[in-house]
């Protein structure tokens, strides 16, 4: 073992305050993709009709929007390096997007649907815009925060542990805020309450996700040379492994379903959202315990053969689940243990999934480094930004549409059945929030038979990208 792939360059401060502006970050991405369709249907009062097609829309400029991103990214050069003066930069518009989106129905009231559309496509499209801006840099830093991947690898469970606990604040309290303003027992309405919670998530969120600017440091060598812009989309297509995890993303893009219901479930066969605090508490635990344990998981396995073993898991966990709940899915004293099994299973898996494929991303970057002598961690992040927020949109977008086709509407504030719909609602959302999207889920295994970037032809890349990197050095000096 050389003395280059021995030494850690970031120490436990850094690797925190990295995990911690992730956290920040996600305070509002949580809030808005948690409650997205809940938020702009039944609070804002949005045609859901109107809701799916805004998400089509922006899904279509992300696939445009996010790679452009990344090249732009690619070709910076400044004495901050190329993706820390995004992070400086952008935590203060994203607050303040945050802030007027979730502001919406209190500055508006009673506007017209079209008003309400308007204001609506104008917040959230500067809201993606600028989570852009933020995303991709912020990811592309964990490739280029260390040469060691094993500095990489604590970076990026760090971001996602830390994201974990504090982006998960705002569900903890909206949860209950809701069900509390519904009936009367705080003096607030449900608008209202969503407001205040924007003004937090649009502060304090922002303030925490500053500190990936200001408080980290590029370690990575990079060319001096920029880039092209096509030539920044020439090295994603020559990006095999890229592409096979990128498909896999897309493929599981229906998993996300699930979590959309998740509301609707418990408001509408339960009776009370704040059950899912309790169901999901477990889960939630052993989210977190699940990191620390990853690093024995990658000593045994490679990376291709943790997510197969979690994502059977899971799937089996789901489907047992289901069956064991499935004449008694209105039964929160039977249903509420049983999604608490669920649970803990799903933050394994999610846990997992959460950190091995987005190293396996920086993996990626390496191999294009060995393969074109140029590092391209604005364009490779692009495509995890951009497929996490097309699967969030597309999930949400099929929820919308799939509502009305398992008899579930919304008249003002309220989830209501639709009488003689032909479909029994209730057992239709039990098997969208346990079965359904995990067994479709796994067809995004089958990229994986394809990905070979591991064991000896990784570790090869590696080492020759050390050697290159070295040399760059001394030329400099």
């Amino acid at each position: 073992m050389t003395e280059t792939k021995q030494k850690r360059y970031v120490g436990v401060k850094e690797t925190l305050f990295y995990g911690i502006a992730n956290g920040g970050q996600c305070i509002g991405y949580n809030m808005i993709r948690a409650q997205f369709n809940f938020f702009l249907i039944t609070i804002f009062g949005v045609p859901a009709k109107a809701v799916a097609l805004m998400i089509l829309v922006m899904g279509l400029w992300d696939a445009f929007n996010d790679p452009l991103m990344g090249s732009i990214v690619d070709r910076t050069r400044t004495r901050y390096g190329k993706l820390r003066p995004y992070l400086m930069f952008v935590p203060l518009p994203l607050g303040i997007i945050t802030v007027l989106f979730f502001g919406g129905p209190v500055f508006l009231g009673d506007a017209t649907d079209m008003k309400k559309i308007i204001y609506m496509y104008i917040t959230y499209f500067a809201w993606e815009f600028f989570y852009t801006i933020g995303d991709i840099p912020f990811w592309g830093l964990s490739a280029a925060i260390s040469p060691n991947p094993d500095d990489r690898s604590r970076a990026i469970k760090s971001a996602r542990l830390i994201s974990g606990i504090i982006g998960g604040i705002p569900g903890l309290i909206i949860i209950p805020c809701v069900d509390l303003a519904r009936n009367g027992v705080i003096p607030l309405s449900m608008s209202q309450v969503f407001f205040i919670l924007g003004i937090l998530a649009g502060t304090v969120g922002m303030l925490l996700f500053s500190l990936s600017g200001f408080c980290t440091r590029e370690r990575v060598v990079q060319s001096n040379d920029e880039p092209r812009l096509l030539d920044c989309f020439r090295y994603l297509f020559k990006n095999r492994p890229l592409l096979l995890i990128t498909l896999s993303n897309i493929i599981g893009t229906v998993e996300g379903i699930g979590g959309t219901f998740t509301t609707f479930f418990y408001t509408m066969s339960l009776g009370i959202n704040s059950l899912s605090i309790l169901a999901g508490l477990p889960g939630t635990l052993m989210g977190w315990a699940t990191y620390p344990l990853m690093t024995i998981l990658e000593k045994r396995w490679s990376s291709r053969q943790i997510i197969f073993r979690v994502s059977f898991f899971h799937a089996f966990v789901t489907l047992c689940v289901f069956f064991a709940g499935c004449k008694c899915y209105t039964n929160p004293a039977i249903i509420v243990p049983l999604l608490a099994i669920q649970g803990v299973s799903g933050s394994i898996s999610g846990s997992v999934k959460s950190v091995i494929p987005t190293k396996m991303i920086a993996e990626t970057v390496d191999y294009m480094e060995y393969k074109t002598g140029k590092r391209n961690e604005g364009m490779s992040f692009s495509i995890l930004t951009f497929v996490g927020k097309l699967t969030s949109s597309l999930s949400a977008s099929m929820a919308a549409l799939i509502m009305p086709l398992v008899g579930v509407a919304e008249v003002g504030e309220e989830l209501v059945l639709v009488e003689n719909s032909g479909v029994n609602t209730l057992f239709w959302l039990w098997g969208l929030v346990t079965c359904i999207p995990t067994i479709l889920g796994l067809f995004s295994l089958i990229p994986y038979l394809f990905y070979d970037l591991e064991g000896d032809k990784l570790k090869m890349i590696q080492g020759e990208n050390r050697k290159r990197q070295e040399a760059i050095i001394k030329e400099a000096e």
